[in-house]
């Protein structure tokens, strides 16, 4: 007999960047919808120690990404690691979360120097709509919340009702 597939759902925003919490709404709203969604935050190494505590076979990451797409759109892709061409560009990369920065990016950058905590990563990202200093999401960030919850929610339906 097949187990099932173990998922874990991850958010990572940053409360004080308005849209950058994306993340931490569209947890909100899957938590409502009776899905686990654990909120990470800290330090790349704060996050990673609390995904390892919770066995998985398969992450889904949501947030919010900057990358220059058009405000809004969302994207969901299977992660794969980024390559470094050594040692230290890996200790660079790392840098910036050490330094105070909480973001998706900074999570990924982490789970490719560190190594995987699962099997398969898919990341649920928005570019966020207002990615400036403030508290709380705008209109446009709302609805991209609310598409995250809806892509994530689709995923994880996906995921679980495949064998493994």
């Amino acid at each position: 007999m097949k187990r099932a597939v173990r998922v874990i759902i991850g958010a990572v925003g940053y409360m004080l960047k308005t849209d950058c919490a994306v993340g931490y709404e569209a947890a909100r709203r899957l938590r409502e919808r009776g899905l686990e969604a654990v909120e990470l935050s800290g330090d790349v190494f704060t996050m990673i120690d609390e995904l390892k505590k919770r066995p998985h076979d398969v992450l889904i990451l949501l947030g919010a990404r900057q990358a220059g797409r058009p405000p809004g759109s969302v994207e969901v892709y299977e992660f794969k690691p980024y390559r470094y061409r050594d040692e230290m560009e890996a200790a660079d990369a790392l840098r910036p979360s050490l330094e105070g920065r909480i973001s998706l990016e900074d999570l990924l950058i982490g789970l490719s120097v560190l190594g995987p905590t699962a099997g398969k990563i898919y990341v649920v990202e928005c570019e966020p709509p207002n990615p400036e200093p403030g508290v709380g999401l705008s209109p446009e960030g709302e609805r991209c919340a609310e598409e995250l919850a809806r892509r994530v929610e689709e995923l994880y339906t996906q995921l679980t009702s495949s064998p493994t």
